[in-house]
């Protein structure tokens, strides 16, 4: 928006410019009052026609441009908006989904995953080596949505406005991540332990991790 300001703006001191110019040459030439001759009028708007119309397209041009880049801003916000929100459906499904394994005895046996997450890192069972695999390939997963929403918040703080006033968008999106996954994944990597997450993820992922899930994790 302020782009198109400017190029209004510039537009107009064309605009200006050239009217100013063409009077001052009359006035130059000895005319001192407006012309009611027909044939000055006509050399003025062809005069003021040939210098504003390339202006007027490039103008014209530069409005198209940055319409189509807006189109295209906001289909890349909702094709990252719809990846993420299947990622938040199948990661959980994953949480809800019947614990099947009898590692931890008939008592555990068909809970959902979330509930065997908080017993393990609440101490009640011991974890094996099956279940802490199970769980960092899970965090493992987390991370790379983690990556995924980070260049979404990205987006959000350049999407196109008259005001620089983007920046709550990304907090209110970060906020409901740290709000909802958080306090389980603060969880998981008590179980399979900080140095196993950073070993099994990449740098960026890692950072990533940090940065959008954040709040109980303290990272």
């Amino acid at each position: 928006m302020r782009e198109f300001r400017f190029a209004l703006l510039a537009f107009t001191a064309v605009s200006a410019f050239a009217g100013i110019s063409y009077f001052l040459a009359m006035h130059t030439g000895g005319n001192i009052s407006i012309s009611s001759n027909n044939q000055d009028w006509g050399g003025f708007g062809s005069y003021i026609g040939g210098i504003l119309a390339p202006a007027a397209s490039l103008l014209a041009g530069y409005v198209v441009y940055k319409s189509f880049a807006a189109n295209a801003y906001q289909q890349k916000l909702l094709l990252a908006r719809e990846s993420l929100s299947r990622l938040d459906v199948e990661l959980e499904r994953k949480l809800e989904a019947p614990f099947n394994n009898i590692c931890f005895g008939d008592e555990y046996h068909g809970r959902p995953l979330r509930n065997i997450i908080y017993a393990l890192s609440n101490n009640e069972i011991t974890a094996t080596e099956d279940a802490s695999k199970g769980i960092l390939s899970l965090l493992h997963n987390i991370a790379i949505m983690a990556n995924s929403i980070r260049y979404y918040i990205g987006l959000l703080d350049g999407l196109p406005s008259a005001e620089k006033d983007n920046h709550w968008l990304g907090e209110l999106e970060k906020s409901y991540w740290i709000e909802k996954y958080s306090a389980i994944c603060s969880r998981m990597v008590r179980i399979v332990g900080q140095s196993a997450l950073e070993d099994k993820v990449s740098k960026e992922q890692l950072r990533s991790f940090k940065l959008v899930l954040g709040g109980e994790y303290g990272l």
